[in-house]
């Protein structure tokens, strides 16, 4: 249970933000005992992310990535048997991602995170997106430095819209696809209430950039719903319109693409309240044939993030 009374002082950030170096694995490794960089150590504590320790190495470091620099943290145990990458939903951040990244680094495998553009410790206009195909090209880039980095195979791991990223990224490419293991909870495709907002979005995009956001009841866990909402100071308090029509391109690609023959793990909850998710059921059968599907009894959107009895469920449903 994540401390409600903490707090990450907004310099703190900043200084992160600013000063990161370019991720290497040789640059900060904070394993050694080289503890000077004491904003890192109140960020990973703060979120309740790993700590180093004599048998877990932490990196972390930034990405130029077009024109945005790409925070990249990842954690790696000795005796790995191989490496996750883990892609975060719209609004979320690495910080959100602690029962995962521990569950992983328990099965002995390096994990590596990272924070879209826009999003957590990432440079970038908060929430702002024309076209998924920016952060796949950001995946990309992560997928380069953990295959010279780090010890294959190399699985992928995708909440909500990072599911849909992920997805992106399969139906693009037609060889040397490098995920030996494809695992989504809850990817989006339809929302809940599609044909409403995507009126809204047309009718108010003449007049508004942004909107006020709206949290979501996206999870049992009534603790993690009050961090976002009130604690976390890495959640933007409103939402560029642009999304909307980002959702709208990945929609019309997805339907014309030709899917993909690879093995998928879906994983999703039959209390989600987010997605329209029968609906985005029936449209990934059609594009994957090898689908794999995981129904959660009781399981809403947030899936890494769901209650302990849950969240054990969720877990064991991977396939790495």
């Amino acid at each position: 249970m994540r401390d409600l009374n903490a707090r990450l002082d907004q310099s703190v950030i900043e200084k992160l933000r600013h000063n990161l170096p370019l991720f290497d694995l040789s640059l900060l490794d904070l394993s050694t005992g080289a503890t000077e960089d004491a904003d890192l150590q109140q960020y990973l504590r703060f979120y309740q992310l790993p700590l180093p320790s004599p048998n877990l190495t932490v990196c972390a470091g930034h990405l130029e990535v077009g024109d945005n620099q790409i925070v990249t943290l990842a954690w790696q145990p000795t005796k790995a048997i191989g490496t996750v990458i883990i892609v975060h939903g719209y609004m979320d951040h690495i910080g959100l991602f602690n029962h995962l990244i521990q569950h992983l680094l328990e099965r002995q495998l390096n994990v590596v995170c990272f924070d879209l553009p826009g999003h957590g410790l990432s440079t970038g206009r908060p929430g702002y997106i024309l076209d998924y195909g920016e952060y796949v090209g950001v995946l990309e880039s992560v997928i380069n430095i953990s295959r010279e980095t780090f010890f294959a195979p190399l699985h992928a791991v995708g909440q909500s819209m990072g599911g849909a990223i992920l997805l992106k990224h399969l139906i693009g490419h037609k060889t040397d696809y490098p995920f030996a293991s494809l695992n989504l909870f809850a990817p989006l495709l339809f929302p809940r209430g599609w044909n409403i907002n995507r009126w809204l979005h047309l009718l108010s995009k003449p007049f508004l950039n942004t909107s006020k956001r709206v949290y979501r009841e996206s999870s049992w866990d009534k603790d993690f719903l009050t961090f976002v909402r009130d604690c976390d100071p890495l959640q933007a308090s409103r939402l560029p319109l642009a999304w909307v029509g980002a959702l709208k391109k990945w929609i019309k690609e997805f339907r014309k693409s030709e899917g993909s023959n690879l093995k998928i793990n879906l994983i999703q909850g039959d209390a989600d309240k987010t997605l329209d998710w029968k609906t985005n059921l029936v449209e990934f059968k059609g594009k994957f044939p090898a689908l794999k599907v995981h129904m959660i009894k009781g399981g809403n959107h947030h899936l890494v993030n769901e209650i302990k009895p849950l969240r054990e469920e969720i877990f064991a449903a991977l396939e790495l």
